[in-house]
């Protein structure tokens, strides 16, 4: 009787140990703080633009509070607008975020029409440049 085609326990302990080692080398040089910086600058720009339209679609002004290690969106004005953190789009609890940013830390008000009264640039450490137009509001990155 011949012997059937395949592989024995032998050779297949032998390919894990190897695919193992190279896991272990390959791992180290992987780096996944760049998309993370990346991933954070996206989603500021995107808490801006959506800070805008709320306060477009509202009429009532919207704050984006940035520091050192975030930002955070509140409503600013009382009565039917009401105060505190804005909700976030999706999923749910206040639109903020953590990341490291080194420069543009402040206040930017969007006023009941979308603008602002001065521009903003906000770079993320190591990461790319974020600007809020003077005037319009218009948000690019």
């Amino acid at each position: 009787m011949g012997r059937s085609a395949g592989y024995t326990l032998t050779e297949l302990v032998l390919i894990l140990v190897l695919i193992g080692i190279l896991a272990a080398f390959a791992a180290p040089r992987l780096n996944i703080e760049g998309f993370e910086r990346q991933n954070f600058a996206r989603e500021l720009s995107l808490a801006l633009r959506h800070a805008q339209r709320v306060a477009i679609a509202s009429g009532c002004a919207v704050e984006i509070e940035i520091d050192a290690d975030g930002f955070s969106v509140s409503w600013t004005a009382g009565g039917e607008c009401g105060s505190g953190t804005l909700p976030h789009p999706s999923r749910g609890g206040g639109l903020t975020g953590s990341g490291q940013i080194e420069s543009g830390i402040g206040v930017i008000r969007f006023d009941g029409q979308g603008r602002t009264t001065s521009g903003a640039a906000i770079t993320v450490r190591d990461g790319p440049s974020i600007f809020v137009e003077a005037g319009s509001g218009y948000v690019r990155s």
